[in-house]
């Protein structure tokens, strides 16, 4: 039990660091991030107002600009490649891939736990799990060997936590109220929980996709509060005037002593309006106001950051932005050159993830395909290509031999749909071309007939 107990203690810790880091990428993925520190002071409290209208949700874009490319279509699995995909759509998993990767690139980890299934169809079940309740504990200095999987959750309605530690052997249940856990044989025979992260580091936790963002998200929401206040006293600009003789009274109050002490204050001359006139009883006096700020500076401070967000992040800023101007083809793709660059890294990582996923999922339902070790993860192609384009590079290359199948691919057709076209295109009948004919003596012309040769004789 000691055993149990320590590395029940570790990932418990593992797992109290990562929920804070994760807390914060969330909250600047949803566009809630913690208000700045401006309200020190109680004058200040009237701007609460425009701190939440200066939220500008920035980081999502960073983080969907990427996500939004990134689509498992298949699995190329040798003769297991039916089955692999057979159980990724038994569990959702063309849709709920989505959710784990869009986790791992806001918080830098996502996570999903594979374990036999009798009541699914395909024997084994996959599931998507919270940054937030669960974590891998890794042996030290190899981060693909698992040592322990752990998930601590609340019940929703009574709010007591259970805990679950997952050992090569062992599954350890701690219930709420309950001291000894409850012991289970662990039927997969080795660690179910894996983590799926898209920039790992040798050292530390993995990079989220907002840790570069995130500073310059801060400075645009304070350049954008700045703006707002400046603009609301810029509405009704202040006034002065000269030549006012401002009338006194007498305020008394006490001190800390309790002694009686008298101020004399000046009275506020005018009540301030749009909707007011001011008057002057002196004819030397002068009203004025003081000019407005344009709030040019404010505008492209934003800009300029929205750039260098634009440029750190390898965002096209035609996203952030939106400014999209007759930009041809070739503009389009040296603007997402960076962006696909970035999206490709990324898959090769969480590729690697969900290559692991399958040959547990195989393992688990006797599959020979969970020993394949040159399995890989098919992906949608992330460039954007218009039909155009698509349709004249697959032309060269049918001219130099490559097979249909293989241009079939690179047009995005899926596994699925190029069985479906290969077997219509069996079953259409194909053209008999028949021998060329000419009459004895003439000239061949060098076409070929298909039907009957009309040789102008008559």
């Amino acid at each position: 039990m000691t055993y149990l107990d320590d590395m029940r203690q570790a990932c418990s810790r593992q797992l109290d660091q990562q929920i804070p880091q994760a807390l914060l990428y969330q909250s600047y993925y949803d566009g809630e991030p913690a208000i700045l520190a401006l309200l020190n002071t109680e004058e200040r409290l009237v701007f609460r107002r425009f701190l939440d209208e200066s939220q500008a949700n920035w980081c999502e874009l960073v983080v969907n600009a990427v996500a939004e490319r990134m689509q498992v279509v298949a699995f190329e699995w040798g003769s297991s490649s039916d089955a692999a995909w057979a159980i990724w759509q038994a569990n959702s998993m063309d849709a709920d891939a989505e959710l784990v990767q869009t986790d791992a690139l806001v918080t830098g980890s996502g996570f999903v736990l594979v374990q036999p299934d009798d009541t699914n169809p395909s024997g084994v079940s996959i599931t998507p799990e919270s940054p937030f309740e669960a974590t891998v504990l890794y042996q030290p200095g190899n981060r693909r060997i698992r040592l322990a999987g752990f998930k601590r959750f609340s019940d929703p309605v009574s709010g007591k936590v259970t805990e679950i530690l997952m050992l090569p052997d062992t599954i350890a249940t701690w219930l709420p109220n309950v001291g000894d856990p409850v012991l289970a044989t662990n039927p997969a025979g080795t660690v179910g929980l894996l983590e799926i992260t898209p920039n790992p580091r040798t050292m530390g936790r993995p990079r989220s996709e907002l840790d570069s963002a995130i500073p310059i998200n801060d400075r645009i929401h304070t350049t954008i509060f700045n703006r707002l206040v400046a603009s609301d006293f810029g509405a009704f600009r202040q006034i002065w005037a000269t030549g006012v003789k401002l009338a006194r009274q007498i305020v008394t109050s006490t001190d800390d002593a309790g002694n009686p002490t008298t101020t004399e204050v000046a009275v506020k001359p005018w009540d301030i309006g749009a909707n007011r006139l001011l008057t002057n009883e002196n004819p030397e006096g002068r009203f004025g106001a003081f000019p407005g700020d344009p709030l040019a500076g404010y505008l492209s401070a934003v800009e300029q950051d929205i750039e260098a967000m634009a440029a750190i992040t390898q965002t096209p800023p035609y996203y952030l932005h939106g400014k999209m101007v007759n930009l041809s083809a070739d503009a389009i793709k040296a603007a997402e050159a960076g962006l696909i660059c970035k999206v490709r890294r990324r898959m090769l990582h969480i590729g690697e993830g969900w290559e692991t996923v399958v040959r547990l999922a195989l393992g688990l339902v006797g599959d020979p395909g969970a020993v394949n070790m040159a399995g890989q993860v098919l992906w949608a192609d992330p460039e954007t290509r218009s039909i155009a384009q698509l349709a004249d590079a697959l032309t060269k290359f049918a001219s130099i031999g490559v097979p249909q199948e293989i241009l079939w691919q690179r047009l995005g057709a899926t596994p699925a749909e190029i069985d479906a076209w290969k077997k219509i295109q069996a079953a259409s009948p194909k053209p008999v071309a028949l021998p060329p004919t000419t009459d004895a003596g003439a000239t061949d012309t060098g076409v070929t007939d298909t039907a009957t040769a009309d040789t102008g004789n008559g």
